[in-house]
């Protein structure tokens, strides 16, 4: 985004765009309680032995880290928006106005696939850590997950 909270890339104050995290809040998971940080906590921020991490875990000495959350159910928005753009482009015969950005949504849409499994990959029902990852779609809910996160 356009830095407004001055993380930059990485922590370094400057560099556009600059990705940060909304999703983590107090322990009442209230939307008023979303505290904005930098997807890499380089503790360059917050506080200077673990950035905003502190705040979220009981940890005293947290690693570095890069992190990065979706909201699926926005993605999907945004890809039938998409697709009510391409059909009434083709209406008009202006799809090749459009062409780059349903290419961008479709991308979207192959990785919004992952927003339909266990966050392990483990079939609908597994209540064990013991349970052997499925193959395949035998993984798949079909249901929208809430969010996915990534990082290191």
């Amino acid at each position: 985004v356009d830095n407004v909270y001055g993380f930059g890339k990485c922590g370094d104050g400057k560099t556009k765009p600059a990705y940060f995290n909304t999703y983590q809040r107090g322990p009442q998971e209230s939307v008023w309680e979303t505290i904005p940080q930098p997807s890499c906590d380089m503790f360059k921020f917050g506080n200077s032995t673990g950035g905003y991490l502190t705040l979220f875990m009981k940890e005293d000495s947290p690693a570095k880290q890069w992190k990065f959350t979706n909201a699926p159910d926005a993605d999907a928005r945004a890809i039938q928006a998409a697709y009510w753009a391409l059909t009434w482009a083709k209406e008009q015969g202006k799809t090749s106005a459009i062409s780059a950005n349903i290419t961008k949504a479709a991308k979207m849409g192959d990785f919004l696939r992952y927003a339909m499994y266990d966050k392990y990959f483990k079939k609908p029902g597994c209540t064990a850590p013991s349970c052997a990852a499925g193959t395949g779609k035998d993984s798949a809910a079909y249901l929208l997950n809430w969010y996915i996160a990534w990082g290191g």
